[in-house]
């Protein structure tokens, strides 16, 4: 009987003390799963806020990045405009260019064949124009005399009539013609320009274009300007190698 009991007792104890050995490496393991959790929760916090500060720098790249693409287009801008400045004084400059060489042709002689050859090939090679006619206004001022052409039929502008014809009664009034108005009521004229030539306030000729090139849209202000230099100086030009072509036939003493 007592064999038995110490045998019972001997179990429980070792139940016993097993137990709490368990307990024992629970509770450690417990506290090292404590451990490692509050690593894990550090290092979390550490990953999160390695995160937001990622954010708000790549925010602000973004931010950087908008700025400076906005300085980009803004310098652009400003490119475009100093190279369409650029373009425009480049224009300008060669507009005076040809300008100041017409003149030269113009005056540069005193070959009226020349001075007739040079009309032409501003009204050609600078206006671009394939279809045109020069005209003088006869002694009498009663006609306008065909004096070199391009591109047209001579004989019908040989002789135009100041009073019956209309080109004739718009070169009287004395101003520029530009196709697309109406040079009086019941005329109608086919022509891109009509630019009469003028010596101190008195008509002397007239210049005609009657057609540009296919690739020329219309007449631009180089065009204009080249007007206004041909209105006078091509009238002085072809007076002045007129007199000198007398002269030398001896019409003049």
């Amino acid at each position: 009987m007592n064999e038995k009991k110490e045998l019972r007792t001997s179990y429980v104890g070792r139940a016993t003390e097993d137990t709490q050995r368990l307990l024992r490496e629970v509770v450690l393991e417990n506290e090292k799963l404590q451990v490692r959790f509050d690593f894990v929760e550090r290092e979390n916090e550490r990953l999160r806020r390695e995160l937001a500060s990622m954010i708000l720098e790549l925010q602000q790249q973004r931010h950087d990045h908008d700025a400076l693409r906005q300085q980009l287009s803004e310098v652009e801008g400003v490119s475009r405009d100093f190279a369409q400045q650029f373009a425009e004084v480049e224009e300008r400059n060669m507009n005076l260019a040809n300008l100041y060489v017409s003149s030269y042709q113009l005056h540069g002689t005193l070959d009226r064949a020349a001075v007739l050859e040079s009309i032409k090939e501003i009204l050609i090679n600078l206006i671009g124009c394939e279809e045109l006619a020069v005209f003088e206004l006869s002694e009498d001022d009663k006609y306008l005399e065909l004096v070199t052409s391009f591109g047209i039929d001579e004989e019908q502008y040989r002789s135009i009539s100041i009073r019956d014809h209309v080109l004739g009664k718009l070169v009287c009034t004395g101003g520029t013609y530009i196709g697309g108005s109406t040079p009086s009521p019941g005329d109608s004229l086919s022509v891109t320009a009509c630019l009469p030539l003028t010596l101190d306030g008195r008509v002397t000729g007239a210049i005609v274009l009657f057609s540009l090139l296919p690739h020329k849209p219309g007449l631009r202000e180089l065009d204009f300007e080249l007007f206004d230099l041909l209105g006078t100086h091509a009238a002085t030009a072809l007076y002045c190698t007129g007199l000198q072509k007398r002269v030398t036939a001896g019409v003049v003493a």
